[in-house]
């Protein structure tokens, strides 16, 4: 009883073949490419389904076949992610003592036998913990990843044009826009760093008089920088320091987006 009505429910609330389109096993030719129900269209029961991730919407046909005016980029933003966890904010930190005062009226104190360590720190090594601050931070210099360790650090190059800013590539028929952005990666760092891009969707996007750029994530893992093709100087900067090398309109929409 219970498998005749599972099955009428099935035969109920099966998806029907939309008008017009070919049943099960046919084929269909739309321009130059042949497409066959059986590639997942339907299933073998001949059960319509995906059909909206099927059929690519207009916006997206176009975008593929290049047919935009506007000239589109990628771009990589690569990120040098904090070192050491950021010093504790003054509400914070006013909490934890007040937290620890708290706890301290209420403490039972034990007898030393009980709670004295007996021993271990005498054998214990000697250690004490690196600065905070380094030698490039006192120097000023921007070229190495070994400064402001609280704070994320953006990687910005120079090209012999004495411009600025994060490198770039228009896109190009065939390729997804991340592929464009990590072949910008490549146009100025080639295989010297490596990186995780990350998601597949852009940070956000910039539109400029030569057309709008789409700015990817990635995450420094490892590698010495070796600038190659037109580009002569880099930085590694904090969020707050890219106003340096942007202008204020462009500065703000990526404070916003990183």
């Amino acid at each position: 009883m219970m498998r005749q009505a599972l099955a009428a429910v099935r035969r109920n609330t099966r998806i029907q073949r939309p008008r017009g389109l070919p049943a099960f096993g046919e084929q269909t030719r739309a321009g130059d490419a042949t497409t066959s129900t059986r590639s997942g269209l339907c299933d073998e029961r001949g059960t319509w389904k995906h059909l909206r991730t099927y059929f690519p919407s207009s916006s997206s046909r176009s975008f593929a076949s290049g047919s935009t005016k506007t000239p589109l980029f990628g771009s990589m933003l690569v990120e040098r992610i904090p070192v050491v966890v950021p010093d504790a904010p003054d509400w914070e930190r006013e909490y934890q003592e007040w937290s620890q005062a708290r706890r301290d009226k209420f403490k039972v104190k034990l007898p030393d036998s009980v709670v004295e360590p007996k021993g271990l720190e005498e054998n214990l090594p000697d250690f004490e913990a690196a600065p905070r601050e380094t030698e490039a931070d006192r120097l000023g210099d921007r070229s190495t990843i070994y400064r402001k360790l609280q704070e994320f650090l953006f990687l910005v190059v120079k090209d012999k044009s004495d411009k600025w800013g994060f490198a770039k590539l228009k896109h190009e028929d065939g390729e997804t826009m991340r592929q464009t952005a990590e072949r910008s990666l490549k146009e100025f760092a080639g295989d010297s760093i490596e990186c995780w891009v990350v998601g597949n969707a852009p940070q956000g996007h910039y539109e400029e008089s030569d057309g709008t750029t789409f700015y990817y994530r990635g995450s420094y893992i490892e590698g010495d920088l070796k600038l190659e093709n037109n580009y002569v100087d880099h930085a590694w900067v904090t969020k707050e320091e890219l106003g340096e090398y942007f202008d204020e309109k462009h500065h703000e929409l990526l404070k916003k987006m990183l």
